[in-house]
């Protein structure tokens, strides 16, 4: 019986199975079911075990957590809100489509924040924390190396929350990765090869360079070129899935991004 507390974070979750009537073991003490729900549905969302345009029926949500409908009808609000399901009137409740435009904007508010704090990181880094970092590009090698794109992903977002915590500021990756989630729909999709692992190791080891040489000029120059090495392969990603993505460059005006 699977358990959706968030005890276990930064573990990757089994796919969900289909929806038999078999219930979702909840802790009382890890937050309402609906925020369970709506965290399990995220990340499979964002590592593409949902996939854009996928339904996602009330009904069989429901029965497969075995709940009432009302938990999940506030957990695919709250998605919804996060841009990351579209409630359709007299459609129901799709996976949203990737959109370039959520992608621009996660990449803009993503850069305003990490480009600051990689200045500050290069101001102040300790001998302690670079070693960190050097502990984290070891393990991009060796996850690479082994083509194990998802540890490769994690090992990714604890770097640069390295940064940020060079920089003083660590609490500030809370706001970083709630930017991201756009960004990292796709990043999931980019990273299934070994060549693109390689190529962003490169791109962090350049950055970490320049951090310990206390090169606050270069190293924000580094991460902006890192954030934006995404939207570089954007044109190859719609091209090998071309099913995923939104056909309009605006959000349709149908789409109910709020709920009850």
């Amino acid at each position: 019986m699977a358990n959706l507390s968030r005890s276990d974070a930064g573990a990757r979750r089994p796919a969900a199975e289909p929806a038999t009537g078999r219930a979702y073991a909840y802790r009382q003490d890890s937050g309402s079911i609906a925020t369970q729900i709506c965290e399990h549905l995220m990340e499979k969302i964002l590592d593409m075990q949902l996939r854009p345009f996928q339904e996602l029926s009330e009904a069989r949500l429901a029965a497969e957590f075995g709940v009432s409908r009302t938990p999940v009808r506030e957990a695919l609000a709250r998605l919804a809100r996060r841009g990351l399901v579209d409630i359709l009137p007299q459609r129901g409740t799709l996976v949203s489509p990737l959109s370039e435009q959520m992608m621009a904007k996660s990449r803009f508010v993503r850069e305003a924040l990490e480009r600051p704090l990689a200045r500050l990181a290069a101001e102040k880094l300790t001998t302690e924390i670079a070693a960190l970092m050097d502990r984290e590009i070891a393990l991009q090698h060796t996850f690479a190396g082994l083509a194990d794109d998802q540890s490769f992903l994690q090992s990714d977002d604890r770097l640069h929350e390295l940064i940020a915590k060079a920089a003083g500021f660590e609490s500030i990756w809370d706001d970083v990765r709630e930017a991201k989630f756009h960004m990292d729909r796709v990043r999931r999709l980019s990273l299934l090869s070994q060549a693109h692992m390689y190529f962003i190791i490169g791109e962090h080891e350049e950055i970490v360079a320049r951090l310990k040489a206390h090169d606050a000029v270069g190293a924000e120059a580094s991460i902006e070129v890192h954030l934006q090495s995404v939207v570089r392969e954007l044109d190859l990603i719609r091209q090998a899935h071309p099913d995923y993505f939104s056909l309009e460059s605006t959000q349709p005006e149908n789409r109910i991004t709020s709920g009850a």
